[in-house]
């Protein structure tokens, strides 16, 4: 039986990404915007030399670097990419597309308790494992719903997020409209959750079809923790429990280049970043343990995310977010009082770095302590490299080690010398490289 949605029931200047991410033209992107005559959204247009993406999104020692593959791709002379203004009407933007209806039927499925199954859950939804079927009824009336992107297969099973409160339904529209445009950015699907359309039957358009990815990077990273802590001893002490420190740069580069994508190509703030808002895709286990040893690590939850050039109200969600993760300068109590605050590309770096943090250290609460003692240590956050490196798993830290290297111009106070997603993919490439940092 088909799931008809009931809302009454709550239920990088960086040389990588001068070769991978972008290379713009000398002026100005307009992108191509469409007559007022036609009702029908179109995709915002990018020269074709705006992005490269890499060829896989796992690297190995077996397979060539993304930088290298990339480098035979790029067009003479190519100029690096600016930074993205945060401020409203800095720079040209592409209407809204609309949110679109999912061109498939999903249905809910029951757990063996015959329980409605559940992939987890959040401050403002819930979200469903669900099946997909194929319409099969052709007379639905789609005089008032805009037209489903074309489809190139369909999914055996995705996930359904619903809201499970009142106040959520804005909350989850407007991530379906973050959604629906981000999908027409070119190469999303490198790094943002594949998004289908909402529901079919919602008149709230707040009940969003999704690619259901079962892993989180927080559910791998709490595997991976227990399983340093059962061998723990002096030649593995100083590694990062997501493996050894190769593995650490290679998560921290896919990181920070869909960081990069998002901030200078989509022009969107997350809002959300930690662990738990990253999920894994493209996921290889280990033959013999099951483990997982390869994936693609894409953003996912944009509850709370907002596009950069876009004048527009969204729903204020900074007191639904996890404070260990969030930059010290959203804590003050003038700033969450202010119904008008908002994460920004700043605060998106720094809880990006802690989430780095955490697959070194594997404490997903960041800090140690109380519930209080943490909440004040997150209100200084620039210090969180100096409050974990005296904690239990402080080895995994080391001064002036990778993680120190690549993760100190990150957690910086916003004034005081924060980098940039994009410079902050040069720092990763440059630790990769072994080279030294500038101000060393």
């Amino acid at each position: 039986m088909a799931f008809l949605v009931d809302m009454a029931t709550p239920r990088r200047p960086s040389s990588l990404l001068n070769r991978t991410l972008s290379t713009p033209p000398t002026t100005p992107i307009t992108p191509t915007t469409t007559s007022n005559k036609t009702s029908k959204p179109q995709p915002v247009q990018y020269p074709a030399s705006i992005l490269t993406p890499p060829t896989s999104p796992w690297q190995s020692n077996s397979s060539p670097d993304i930088a290298t593959v990339a480098e035979s791709r790029k067009p003479p002379q190519p100029q690096r990419m600016a930074e993205q203004p945060e401020t409203p009407g800095e720079s040209p933007t592409p209407a809204s597309p609309s949110v679109f209806e999912c061109p498939f039927d999903v249905e809910i499925v029951k757990d063996d308790y015959d329980r409605d199954d559940t992939y987890g859950t959040g401050a403002w939804s819930i979200v469903y494992k669900a099946t997909t079927h194929a319409r099969t009824d052709a007379t639905a009336d789609t005089s008032c719903t805009p037209p489903s992107p074309p489809t190139t297969s369909m999914p055996p099973l995705v996930a359904v997020k619903k809201p499970t409160r009142r106040d959520a339904t804005a909350i989850l529209h407007s991530e379906a409209k973050i959604l629906a445009y981000i999908r027409t950015v070119p190469f999303s699907e490198k790094y943002v959750v594949g998004f289908h359309g909402t529901a079919r039957g919602d008149p709230d358009q707040a009940t969003l079809v999704l690619d259901g990815l079962p892993c989180s990077l927080e559910a791998h990273l709490c595997k991976r923790s227990y399983r340093s802590s059962q061998n723990f001893g002096i030649g593995t002490m100083r590694e990062p429990v997501i493996g050894s420190v190769d593995a650490w740069l290679t998560l921290a580069n896919q990181l920070v280049s869909a960081l990069a994508w998002l901030h200078n190509i989509a022009g969107v703030v997350h809002g959300d970043i930690k662990p738990a808002n990253i999920l894994l895709s493209n996921v290889v286990h280990s033959a013999s343990s099951g483990e997982v040893v390869e994936f693609m690590p894409v953003l996912a939850d944009f509850s709370s995310a907002q596009r950069m050039h876009v004048d527009e109200v969204t729903p204020n969600t900074l007191a639904a977010m996890t404070r260990e993760y969030t930059a010290p300068e959203l804590l003050s109590s003038k700033f969450l009082r202010n119904p008008n605050s908002r994460a920004t590309a700043a605060s998106d770096v720094f809880s990006l770095a802690v989430t780095l943090l955490v697959a070194a250290t594997g404490d997903l609460l960041v800090y140690t302590g109380t519930v209080f003692q943490r909440q004040a240590m997150a209100t200084q956050g620039w210090q969180v490299l100096e409050h974990v490196r005296s904690g239990d798993r402080g080895s995994r830290v080391p001064r002036h080690g990778v993680v120190e290297r690549v993760l100190e111009k990150a957690v910086l106070k916003k004034d005081m010398g924060r980098v940039s997603a994009l410079a902050w993919l040069d720092i990763v490439e440059r630790v990769k490289r072994g080279e030294p940092m500038p101000w060393n």
